[in-house]
């Protein structure tokens, strides 16, 4: 299964390999740069789930990954030390994931991705698991980068995760516009509304796009 952009072959292989080389039942890749957060691949619907819940909430194994460029091993999310990502630990509890294993990816010294790997069982990754993610994950990443600007520059699907998180991108323009903040503290304010709300963020960005929500009065 793809992110949602199409069903092209290239697009599933890419998480499949994570999934086959370590016998994982989630994986997920995402591309981060200009266009922000772009799902490029993922095996299935529980991954895509896990991704855009990290996504919307800003914790989570896969934040962390990101921001220090070092894999982040969690066996267990459930015995996790909730003051780590207390937000995503209160929303994870009650998933059928149990192991998440965010891995960043490389170009250079430039972090440009996340890949997110689970398993719905607990266990950690052994060390040759790890070397051997390490490696997938150099593998996709120049692949996973083209896929991704390729998508930036198409239409994108109606209702897929690209064309959603566009929607996440140009709500965070328009309240840099109206409240004359950053794009971090606009952004923060779309998903602090989200969280307090219980919504999908990409949902609350699609308000803001139409103009069906004001989040410049400060309440939520």
């Amino acid at each position: 299964m793809t992110s949602g952009l199409n069903d092209d072959s290239e697009y599933a292989a890419l998480s499949e390999l994570f999934i086959r080389g370590l016998t994982l039942d989630g994986a997920s890749i995402t591309v981060v740069g200009r266009m922000g957060h772009s799902l490029v691949s993922s095996s299935g619907a529980r991954a895509v789930e896990l991704e855009r819940l990290q996504f919307g909430l800003g914790e989570g194994p896969h934040w962390e990954a990101l921001s220090t460029g070092r894999p982040v091993l969690v066996p267990d999310v459930r015995t996790a030390d909730a003051d780590r990502w207390p937000a995503f630990s209160s929303q994870i509890a009650g998933s059928a994931v149990v192991g998440v294993f965010s891995f960043p990816m490389r170009i250079g010294a430039a972090v440009v991705g996340v890949v997110d790997l689970s398993r719905d069982r607990e266990g950690g990754l052994n060390e040759r698991q790890v070397e051997s993610a390490v490696a997938m994950t150099r593998a996709v990443t120049l692949s996973a980068v083209r896929l991704a600007t390729n998508d930036a520059h198409s239409d994108g699907a109606s209702g897929s995760i690209q064309g959603l998180r566009r929607e996440v991108h140009q709500a965070t323009g328009m309240l840099v516009a109206q409240l004359d903040v950053t794009a971090t503290d606009a952004f923060a304010r779309l998903r602090a509304f989200a969280y307090a709300c219980d919504r999908p963020v990409e949902d609350v960005a699609a308000d803001v796009v139409a103009r069906r929500l004001d989040l410049t009065d400060g309440t939520p």
